[in-house]
């Protein structure tokens, strides 16, 4: 691989790191506007998009982003789950968005034969 061609791929990781961060971003404040009514349809929508078109490590980051701005917006919203309950759902969209994401990644690959 020659130089310029790396310097492409890091321009271009950057590029996707930058524009799921600020799309994440965007979710989360309509996560928190909107209080309890569920977004989910939308992280997963994201998730998927992210991973199709950037792979699965791309989509694994964006899951990890997903997490933050999903526990964010419900604590700023000031969400009234018990304690023990908040971790055991978190738990649960950590690999609910993980198991969507190795799938994507592994229909694409399906997909591309």
């Amino acid at each position: 691989m020659t130089d310029s061609a790396q310097k492409q791929g890091i321009i271009q990781l950057i590029k996707a790191i930058i524009f799921t961060s600020i799309v994440v971003s965007a979710l989360g404040y309509v996560d928190y506007k909107t209080g309890e009514i569920s977004i989910d349809i939308l992280y997963i929508l994201c998730l998927c998009i992210v991973t199709w078109y950037a792979g699965v490590y791309m989509g694994i980051l964006c899951v990890l982003e997903l997490i933050f701005a999903k526990i964010t917006a419900d604590f700023y919203d000031q969400v009234k789950i018990g304690s023990h309950l908040y971790e055991w759902n978190a738990l649960n969209y950590v690999f609910i968005y993980l198991l969507i994401c190795i799938m994507v990644g592994k229909l694409k690959k399906l997909l591309s034969k």
